[in-house]
């Protein structure tokens, strides 16, 4: 066998599905958590893509279809992780300044970037005051004030799904009206 593959564990198929994905998930918690947080540089954050990773196997999968559990398990969760990493980058594209909203002018940049800089803030601000209401909310609970998409659910009385896709669609809104004003942020330094 080979070592760097880890032990291949078999798993009871006919303690029924709750049995097989909690014993899986079990076995591998504490290897998955370890994984995760050294990609995604947070363990709260490794925790909760475990814990989306659990409910999409419990949700997705039966016993009888999974070859491989925990191959199987990391993919879920290596997907999930890597969701989360585009996203945040995304979000970090459309705020383009710490605190959201004040963008910190560079000393070594000419007065010409220090203006643009202070314009696109102005833009940006004004694209997500005309964002909807629950949209903006999400927006501002998670860039302004930094809180998590647990605590923006728990906040707002949604799901953290409903919390991801306002997010996905505050985000999209941005993009499209900076664009419409001419600004491509794939562009701005």
């Amino acid at each position: 066998m080979d070592k760097r593959f880890g032990e291949i564990r078999r798993f009871p198929r006919s303690a029924g599905t709750e049995a097989f994905f909690e014993q899986l998930c079990r076995a591998h918690e504490a290897q998955l958590l370890a994984y995760l947080t050294q990609m995604l540089g947070r363990a709260d954050l490794a925790r909760e893509v475990a814990q989306d990773t659990y409910e999409q196997l419990h949700r997705i999968y039966r016993p009888d279809q999974v070859l491989f559990p925990r191959a199987m398990l990391f993919k879920v969760a290596t997907n999930f992780a890597l969701m989360h990493l585009r996203r945040r980058r995304l979000e970090s594209a459309v705020l383009a300044g710490p605190g959201g909203m004040e963008a910190v002018a560079d000393e070594a940049s000419g007065p010409d970037r220090q203006v643009m800089a202070e314009q696109l803030a102005q833009r940006l601000a004004a694209v997500i005051h005309n964002l909807s209401a629950p949209l903006r909310a999400v927006f501002v609970l998670a860039h302004v004030q930094g809180k998590s998409r647990k605590e923006i659910a728990a906040q707002l009385g949604i799901s953290e799904r409903r919390v991801d896709k306002r997010m996905t669609r505050a985000l999209k809104q941005c993009r499209m009206q900076l664009s419409s004003q001419g600004i491509d942020l794939a562009e701005v330094d």
